[in-house]
């Protein structure tokens, strides 16, 4: 197949930016996004191998980190939205005491 590798290289970006943001969901995404320039900024021995170094583009990597530090996640809003969803899940409920 003529785009087999293209395909592949792809397929492992998705994946890698599926791990990070896994990843940035335990750790702080900044925290996270400096270790991997650390990794990359080390040469690897032989007998290791790191999926960063796997292209030798460095598109892929900036991608990773660009992905890492646009990452919003307040986890205080999404707790506000819930108890809003809640709260307007029970109004009906609450307007049945008014019209007895």
């Amino acid at each position: 197949m003529p785009c087999t590798n293209a395909l592949w290289q792809e397929l492992l970006l998705l994946r890698e930016l599926r791990a990070d943001r896994w990843a940035a969901q335990q750790v702080d995404p900044l925290l996270l996004a400096e270790s991997l320039l650390l990794v990359v900024q080390h040469p690897v021995m032989e007998d290791q191998y790191c999926a960063a170094f796997g292209t030798t583009s460095i598109d892929r990597l900036e991608e990773r980190i660009d992905a890492l530090l646009g990452e919003s996640r307040p986890p205080e809003t999404s707790q506000s939205l819930a108890w809003i969803g809640l709260l307007l899940g029970f109004a009906p409920l609450l307007t049945m005491f008014f019209h007895t």
